[in-house]
């Protein structure tokens, strides 16, 4: 899972992305302009906001942009702003979840796995004949569980929560590692063909040059 955090406080946006990367990939930001190059550049599954940057009330246009990049993507506001009519402007704005400052890290990563389950959809997705448990990340075939390593599960899930589009390597490399710069260009090959030899027969599909797909029925 990738996380955006836009944080103008540096102290307190260096201590809770150190603590979130344990979990996510995470990608800190300090002003507007660096949060919006990189909404534009990526796909994040939760974006975590401090409503007031540098003075100034980010409000509704870069919950706009966040939701017309990816409707799928949570925002949770992060603020200092704690009335309930803050509270009440900041959800208004498009925000799916408010947290006040001073926070416990442990309550943010709660929300931030509550938000992305929820955005998940359909808890239980049918293919091919596997039932594909899509909040407790379980694959079954005739009831009988596949057994997955962590990267083949995280692949998997990341390719159905896609159903039907063609995604790349580089994406993949993203979404699944924290520094995929690191990672052999082969990574990703050679996950798929383990993952194929555990799913039944033309699941995933390759695009040639493209990528990956797991078609829609």
């Amino acid at each position: 899972m990738r996380i955006l955090m836009l944080e103008d406080d540096t102290v307190l946006a260096e201590l809770v992305g150190g603590y979130l990367s344990r979990h996510f990939r995470i990608d800190v930001v300090t002003d507007l302009g660096e949060a919006v190059a990189y909404i534009e550049r990526y796909r994040y599954s939760v974006v975590l906001l401090d409503r007031n940057i540098n003075g100034v009330d980010v409000g509704m246009s870069l919950i706009e942009k966040i939701k017309q990049r990816s409707s799928e993507t949570g925002v949770i506001v992060i603020s200092a702003y704690d009335t309930i009519a803050d509270k009440i402007a900041g959800l208004n704005l498009g925000a799916d979840d408010y947290l006040d400052k001073p926070f416990d890290n442990a309550e943010l990563l709660a929300r931030i796995h509550a938000l992305a389950r929820r955005n998940q959809g359909v808890p239980s997705v049918e293919v091919s004949g596997l039932t594909c448990d899509t909040l407790g990340r379980s694959v079954r075939c005739a009831e009988e569980e596949i057994m997955l390593s962590r990267k083949e599960n995280d692949l998997f899930f990341y390719l159905l929560s896609k159903q039907g589009q063609i995604i790349s390597k580089d994406e993949l490399l993203d979404a699944l590692y924290i520094n995929p710069q690191n990672i052999a260009s082969n990574t990703i090959d050679v996950t798929v063909k383990n993952l194929r030899k555990k799913l039944p027969e033309g699941i995933i599909k390759t695009v040639k040059t493209r990528g990956y797909v797991i078609e829609k029925a």
